[in-house]
């Protein structure tokens, strides 16, 4: 179809939701905090994750819709922090149609109006299932960052090693420029959205105009506040890290070209996942499979039978 009878006709039909997209400590929030002052529905109050020291205006995130995204990531035989090396048209198999069901309940309870904003990171790797969920169409913001800072990020929050935050990074990136196949999408380096605030915010609401979404910008003051350059603080470094950082900084040299719109979006040819990068993230799950069946022995009844008898027995 001819680009511009594709816009007209989008322009017919609005969106439903625009989903935030984006690996964890790039800016999705504060796009999502952004979209949500422009317009678009949120999560309930008491459904939102609360701000942190390292959200400090907010996550803008569901409490359910993430616990239930965290439920499917352990389904696919991961987490977040390990999540697995999907194949394509996974979100097709028969045995995700009971969590289907139930996620289609969720984001109606979730979001009472349309349209809606729903910001998730872990929506890089899930997005595929979501979208036999949601109601069409939808759009994306896709929002990445420099991968030294995301590692920098992650290690003053979770403590990640960085070469285990390079990693996920590599994984969610990869994952979401293919999980976005085919959804219009405003693609936008973190860096550019803070230090152009103001021109960013028009190319959103004209984005959003595309998708048939009506909005009205609130002024400067409105789009600074939520596009704080000073809660910038992490800046990454090379330091120790070798040639690990090569390929995720290929990846970067790859999107930076593909700031702005996309109608639709079509995924970039990467070169591929580095080896490593499994090797990484497959030992971290197997501790965190080691860590949970220590959790479930310790609350077990077994446990306290065992802890008792230490206890009683002669010092």
């Amino acid at each position: 179809m001819d680009t511009q009878i594709e816009l007209a006709s989008r322009r017919g039909r609005a969106a439903t939701c625009v989903y935030v997209v984006g690996m964890h400590r790039s800016g999705t929030s504060a796009a999502a905090e952004l979209l949500a002052r422009l317009g678009l529905g949120t999560p309930p109050s008491d459904d939102l994750i609360p701000a942190t020291k390292s959200n400090q205006h907010g996550h803008w995130e569901s409490k359910r819709l993430v616990a239930f995204n965290h439920r499917l990531l352990a389904h696919l035989g991961g987490d977040w922090t390990a999540p697995a090396e999907l194949t394509p048209g996974w979100q097709a198999d028969p045995t995700l149609d009971n969590l289907r069901a139930e996620a289609s309940a969720l984001f109606a309870a979730t979001f009472a109006s349309r349209p809606v904003a729903w910001k998730d990171p872990r929506l890089c790797i899930v997005l595929p299932f979501w979208q036999t969920v949601v109601d069409q169409p939808v759009g994306a913001v896709f929002v990445y960052r420099d991968p030294l800072e995301v590692a920098s990020s992650l290690e003053a929050r979770d403590g990640l090693r960085r070469t285990h935050a390079l990693a996920l990074w590599e994984r969610y990136v990869r994952a979401a420029c293919s999980s976005l196949e085919g959804i219009p999408t405003l693609a936008a380096d973190y860096h550019r959205v803070l230090d152009h605030p103001a021109t960013w915010c028009e190319e959103l609401v004209e984005f959003l105009s595309v998708l048939g979404i009506s909005v009205s910008p609130g002024g400067d003051d409105a789009t600074h506040d939520s596009l704080d350059s000073e809660l910038r603080h992490h800046r990454g470094t090379r330091r120790g890290l070798g040639s690990l950082s090569d390929s995720a900084q290929g990846v970067m040299d790859v999107l930076r070209p593909l700031q702005g719109p996309h109608h639709p979006w079509r995924a970039p040819e990467f070169e591929a996942e580095p080896a490593w990068v499994s090797d990484v993230l497959g030992m971290r799950l197997e501790l965190e499979t080691l860590r949970r069946a220590r959790r479930e022995f310790e609350a077990s009844r077994a446990h306290r039978l065992v802890s008792w008898i230490h206890r009683q027995a002669p010092t």
